[in-house]
């Protein structure tokens, strides 16, 4: 490509975590890459509505410093609303996204790839092989486009990409609830989250959580979209069970906001120089909804799909190459869930059983060694 300022070998669209790890990636494999991002990209800035919960082993893995953490967790206490309680043991994290977005940002920038902040999509076409893309401050040329840009895609949009089925999406309501340390330790323990379920009684395909945080509460629910009456009256439903009332007794709401959670994925993951990755692809567990690790390593697949099919000239494999990466690590198990989820979901009874399997296994492992 001609060595313009705004010409580029890759462009990532989204500066979430699987925007930013593919353009570190991209950057580290020396290709030229922009990165951008609608929002601001700071600390205090954009507010992402997300229970952010991920594991230690993430933490570890890509160095989170632990002054970043909002709250380190042991353990997650499953409630079902006819009182059976499970209790799972593991290590974790509770990170804001805000935070972790800019951390792994500021990665990217240091490896090399150039962001550009606050600037929205307005336009993308390919024309003699090359994606020209418009935002509202400027116009860049690329060969390869990543849509890291979220559930709804405006990239894919306006690509004319077919959008996700339903029964593949869960409408989401997320409060965060100001209260103090001391309250949270006294009442959801000082290193725990909680997940509320009960098909008939409270979520037919989903469930609640308090998610702690220094001195906040993250509070949600999420029902398959198509199966929702009423957000508004089933989310006060769940605030109104007595362990939950009395929980954010005193708290106060600072920031409100519905969001989409995709839990299958996307017709198709890669057309035509364009992958999907992470929540834009669906690449999400259907079960539990953890998304973050998964678009971290289905963006770094993404780029190195584009380095193999260059090096071995097969361009027309790009495809290929990113789904079989995606399959060996994680796809097979991510698809297999998506049938077991019905399976889990048909009735109380099935739910419970899943939920005290849960307790001591991976749901990887129950869905594969079909438990269930």
């Amino acid at each position: 490509m001609a060595n313009s300022t705004n010409n580029f070998d890759i462009a990532v669209i989204g500066a979430g975590p699987g925007g930013s790890f593919a353009a570190k990636a991209s950057a580290e494999m020396g290709y030229k890459t922009l990165l951008i991002d609608k929002e601001q990209i700071r600390e205090s800035g954009r507010y992402k509505a997300c229970g952010g919960a991920i594991a230690w082993e993430l933490v570890e893995e890509i160095n989170y410093p632990e002054d970043k953490i909002a709250r380190v967790i042991e353990s997650l206490e499953l409630h079902h609303v006819d009182g059976e309680d499970f209790s799972k043991k593991g290590k974790g994290a509770v990170i804001w996204r805000s935070t972790f977005d800019k951390f792994l940002t500021d990665i990217a920038i240091e490896s090399g790839a150039i962001l550009k902040e606050k600037e929205m999509l307005i336009y993308i076409e390919k024309n003699n092989d090359i994606y020209r893309i418009r935002t509202k401050n400027e116009n860049y040329n690329a060969k390869y486009v990543i849509a890291a840009d979220g559930v709804t895609s405006p990239t894919l949009k306006l690509l004319k990409w077919p959008y996700f089925e339903k029964e593949n999406l869960i409408l989401t309501i997320t409060k965060e609830m100001k209260t103090t340390n001391s309250y949270i330790n006294k009442i959801l323990g000082s290193d725990t989250v909680h997940l509320f379920f009960g098909i008939k009684n409270l979520i037919q395909i989903g469930y609640a959580w308090l998610f702690p945080k220094a001195e906040t509460i993250t509070v949600g629910w999420g029902n398959q979209i198509n199966l929702v009456k009423n957000s508004r009256i089933e989310f006060d439903k769940f605030v109104s069970l007595p362990f939950v009332k009395t929980a954010l007794k005193d708290s106060n709401l600072e920031i409100f906001k519905p969001h989409l959670i995709p839990v299958g994925l996307r017709p198709k993951l890669y057309e035509d120089n364009v992958f999907a990755v992470g929540d834009a692809g669906g690449i999400v567990d259907p079960i539990s909804g953890k998304g973050i690790p998964y678009a971290m390593m289905s963006g770094q697949f993404a780029i190195e799909a584009i380095n193999t099919g260059e090096k071995r000239d097969k361009p027309d494999k790009l495809g290929t190459f990113y789904e079989k990466s995606l399959d060996r690590k994680f796809l097979k198990i991510l698809k297999a869930k998506r049938v077991a989820r019905d399976r889990i979901f048909q009735n109380d009874e099935s739910l419970k059983k899943f939920l005290s399997l849960w307790e001591k296994y991976r749901s990887s492992q129950i869905v594969m060694g079909k438990m269930i």
